[in-house]
């Protein structure tokens, strides 16, 4: 029977409402983990160099040029630093705000192209999917790419239907910032969408006038206008940049042959697991959405937008997973695609009175991951799994709280599965929501139980407390993904002795002055000046600095993954204080 007509919220508190869950995924308890040693602490040390006033131009890591990156994030983490003071909640915070605001922007081009429940649903589900919740919470560039790159995308299609360059241009503005932030491939993959849709879907289009009406001259000359300025500028300023930035940074990598080897590889299978993880609570709503769905075979705006973020979502997953070079949140894009793509499948079954058909199977995905959450909770109470989270690391603190933590998902995801199936679509979309406010909860505690696994923060402090008047650092022969952090937590300049940094070489092969790669010779001199010295040494290269001889009369402090060789500043040493910044707090 076609759905009764009934008292439902008005839809500017239904999206308040969304914005808020979505908000409390991504902000609450930003600033609670430490900064990580992976990509975090790199691009957290050059927005701190650029805040202290360094290039703005050419950004430095560590001192040299790293010119992997356009400098978009870094600028607006400077800003951010400038404003609200050096932390981790204020690096974090322009990824953060930037999910966020796609989330928003969901529910505004929704309402624009008079598919609001579709907008809303796709802010729901990239606000609160666990897996691009976690990403937006941490310091990367696809976040920020993504807000400006979906939003090029959405005045394309507009453009397209509408017949008016006027949203051609925007679109062109967008994908311009989107450039910005991470480079060519942001041009080259909406380039791609379109292309491909000319070929094989150009609608009430001639193929020849949908190509002029795209090379719009006036949205190309936004395009260089946004983009020019910085790549023309750093091209007279770098010496090497056009080579390293445009050939190795962008095709060498895509290709697997970037130089140095920084890069990962997986089977061509390897987004599927991921995307089940970027989706997490929601894989199985989706998927029964996507099968039990109304066909989108209108020509409305709305039926036109989610044929393109389908088509989109595969072109991005067929593109990466044909590439090379591999990562787990290149895929980043496909959540919100997804999300929209099915909202407006949820949209149609409303406008034709479908959804009491729909709802049920809606409710029989929320109670799946419902039924797996319970199996999860009872299996955490059996000494098996005791040990074997015990194995993994997990700390005795967080394991006590699986138990509560897996009774809180079924709970949410099984009221929302009971709502759906009583037709009551927006009290279930909420109810479901909340489940990833407890879960991101939970992982921002995690990481902060962690900080000794991903994390130098609780080293430095021990050294601080060790070398009161700061002391040279140096790092054998490691830096990015081992000790990176060290730079956040009050040690600059870092030496790497004898580097194997893939993100150290350009700059170290660059550097006009003094270089943080250096050999042996660097900490003998330190020494001899009677400097107060800090070694950092991986436990795992631990065997090849014992062998080097360098740590003899040095004092050893043993940390998790670490062991620190110190040695203190002599009296009679007329070597000048080292100028170690203020730690991060």
């Amino acid at each position: 029977m076609p759905d009764r007509p009934t008292f439902r919220a008005p839809d500017w508190l239904l999206d308040a409402l969304v914005l808020l869950i979505a908000a409390a995924c991504l902000f609450w308890g930003l600033g609670g983990p430490a900064i990580r040693d992976n990509n975090e602490a790199l691009y957290a040390d050059i927005a701190w160099a650029m805040a202290r006033g360094g290039s703005w131009v050419i950004p430095h890591l560590d001192g040299v040029p790293y010119i992997e990156k356009p400098p978009l994030l870094y600028w607006l983490m400077a800003a951010t630093f400038k404003l609200f003071g050096v932390g981790a909640w204020q690096a974090r915070l322009p990824d953060a705000l930037a999910a966020w605001l796609i989330c928003a922007g969901s529910i505004a081009y929704g309402r624009l192209v008079k598919a609001p429940l579709a907008g809303r649903f796709a802010a729901l589900v990239s606000g609160t999917a666990l897996g691009f919740v976690l990403v937006a919470r941490t310091i990367l560039f696809d976040p920020l790419m993504l807000l400006f790159w979906l939003a090029a995308l959405g005045g394309v299609v507009l453009a397209i239907h509408a017949r008016k360059r006027l949203w051609l241009r925007l679109a062109a503005a967008a994908v311009g910032l989107a450039t910005l932030t991470k480079g060519p491939e942001a041009l080259l993959l909406l380039g791609l969408i379109a292309v491909l849709h000319l070929l094989f879907s150009p609608g009430a289009w001639r193929r020849g006038e949908l190509l002029r009406f795209l090379l719009d001259p006036w949205a190309i000359a936004i395009f260089i206008l946004v983009t020019a300025p910085w790549h023309l500028a750093a091209v007279r300023e770098q010496p090497g940049f056009a080579w390293f930035y445009f050939v190795n940074e962008t095709i060498m990598r895509f290709l697997g042959k970037r130089i140095p080897d920084d890069y990962h590889t997986g089977p061509w299978w390897y987004y599927g697991p991921k995307l089940v993880l970027g989706f997490f609570q929601w894989t199985a709503v989706l998927a029964l959405l996507a099968w039990r769905g109304p066909r989108l075979d209108g020509h409305d705006a709305g039926a036109l937008c989610a044929r393109w973020a389908r088509n989109a979502a595969l072109v991005l997953t067929i593109f990466f997973s044909a590439a090379g070079n591999k990562g787990a949140y290149y895929l980043l894009p496909v959540v919100p695609l997804v999300g929209w793509w099915l909202g407006v499948k949820l949209d149609v079954a409303e406008r034709r009175g479908e959804l009491h058909r729909l709802l049920p199977w809606l409710g029989a995905g929320a109670a799946l991951f419902a039924v797996a959450a319970l199996i999860l909770w009872g299996v955490s109470h059996t000494a098996a799994v005791d040990g074997q989270f015990t194995h993994w690391g997990l700390p005795a603190a967080q394991f006590a709280r699986l138990p509560s933590l897996f009774a809180a998902v079924a709970l949410s995801a099984g009221l929302g599965a009971a709502l759906w199936w009583r037709r009551k679509l927006h009290p279930g979309l909420l109810v479901f929501g909340l489940s990833a406010v407890v879960m991101s909860h939970y992982a921002t505690e995690l990481a902060i139980a962690k900080t000794d696994d991903t994390s130098q923060k609780n080293v430095a402090a021990a050294l601080h407390a060790a070398l009161p008047g700061g002391a040279e650092l140096f790092s054998w022969q490691t830096f990015e993904d081992h000790d990176a952090s060290l730079l956040l937590y009050g040690f600059r300049p870092l030496r790497v002795i004898d580097s194997t940094s893939s993100d150290l070489w350009f700059g170290c092969r660059h550097a006009q002055g003094r270089t943080p790669c250096v050999g042996p010779s660097a900490l003998e001199q330190a020494r001899s000046e009677g400097r107060a010295v800090a070694v950092w040494v991986a436990r795992s290269r631990l065997p090849t600095w014992l062998a080097s001889g360098l740590g003899h009369g040095l004092q050893r402090l043993d940390f998790k993954d670490s062991v620190v060789f110190i040695g203190r500043r002599t009296n009679r040493s007329s070597a000048p204080a080292p100028e170690n910044p203020p730690a991060l707090p």
